[in-house]
């Protein structure tokens, strides 16, 4: 039986945020909050209406379960909380907010684009990745409403969800970290690095499956979703390979068990995010997902390492490769014809699954 744990790790370290990377984000990050934290107070008095700005870093950066994608440019969420009184129907309406925010990043048209999204503002880089800048309404950063053009304002916290993710991974987050930032930065920036060295097996089968779903595109799930899935259905195993077979496995069964459906942990709690899915999407996705499951069952029975990674490589792309392993294989002539084979690889084919909506 192959045993492509090594492999794995190798394709995780190309896939995972470099470090150099990770600096970049946050150094324009916080040139950003200066940026709009400048502009905002430039506003007159009235027109701020007593509301004051604060940020808070959310999502797959804070988790380290964020990706360099292949095909895509990499990006940060930085949430932006206007803290003050209003009650909702004395609110302006989100789309204020967002030319607000606009107003005050005061775009610098020779480095930067800034896109108005319905959900947040875009700030997007030549040089190859973005921003994203959600924006809330908030009284108590605990209760924050998300500004959404279309849609108005919706029960959100970025935070729960955070802290819902890091006990799946057993880590020592507290949501305080970042509800209370001043009190506890030091703290905060501890866990990070110490989260980040530890690197556990839950954030690598993320990394496994965001990258692969952004190779395929099309009707795959976004992040998020990938992420609820594989932690309510994480199987954990001394070895990634096999852990994320099981996981595959796991999910297919609960999605097909549930109805297809894709379950909000956090507030508000229950919402289908797959809700707004067509029956097509779902078929796709599930037909995709099928696909993998039989080429990782393939893989882990084969006892050539370098005919697994060939099927694992289907579907993961050119960056998983390994290429000095047929040494230890038992045929290396047959081996060696293998690997000369990785790089011509096409996209899988996989077989097509009904479901019932």
């Amino acid at each position: 039986m192959a045993n492509c744990n090594t492999s794995f790790r190798e394709y995780n370290s190309k896939i995972r945020l470099s470090d150099e990377n990770r600096s970049l984000l946050i150094k324009v990050r916080e040139t950003l909050r200066k940026r709009m934290e400048n502009g905002y107070q430039l506003f007159e008095e009235k027109e701020r209406g007593g509301n004051v700005l604060e940020f808070q870093s959310q999502g797959s950066f804070v988790m380290d379960t964020i990706i360099t994608p292949e095909k895509e440019d990499f990006d940060l969420d930085d949430g932006v909380y206007f803290i003050g009184k209003l009650e909702e129907k004395n609110r302006p309406k989100p789309s204020v907010f967002h030319n607000w925010i606009i107003k005050a990043i005061d775009k610098d048209n020779d480095h930067e684009d800034v896109i108005d999204k319905d959900t947040c503002v875009r700030v997007q880089y030549k040089r190859g990745f973005h921003i994203d800048l959600p924006i809330y309404y908030a009284c108590k950063m605990e209760h924050p409403e998300l500004s959404h053009k279309k849609n108005g304002w919706i029960t959100s916290n970025p935070v729960e969800f955070i802290g819902w993710f890091e006990e799946k991974a057993n880590s020592s987050f507290k949501k305080e970290y970042l509800y209370e930032t001043k009190l506890f930065s030091q703290e905060f920036d501890k866990w990070l690095t110490d989260m980040r060295k530890k690197n556990c097996q839950l954030r690598r089968i993320v990394r496994y499956l965001k990258s692969w779903a952004d190779l395929k595109r099309k009707e795959m799930p976004c992040g998020i979703e990938i992420t609820i899935l594989t932690a309510i259905n994480y199987k954990i195993n001394d070895r990634d390979d096999l852990s994320l077979y099981s996981t595959l496995m796991n999910i297919k069964n609960y999605l097909l068990g549930n109805g297809f459906k894709c379950p909000r942990p956090t507030v508000p709690v229950g919402e289908d995010l797959f809700k707004h899915k067509s029956k097509e999407e779902n078929e796709y996705f599930l037909n995709a997902l099928n696909s993998l499951i039989v080429s990782a069952k393939k893989a882990i029975d084969n006892e050539s390492e370098i005919e697994a990674c060939i099927e694992w490589k289907k579907h993961f792309g050119d960056r998983f490769s390994k290429t000095n392993i047929y040494i230890n294989q038992t045929s290396p002539k047959k081996d060696l014809t293998a690997l000369h084979t990785i790089a011509s690889m096409s996209k899988p084919y996989g077989y097509i699954y009904k479901y019932k909506k």
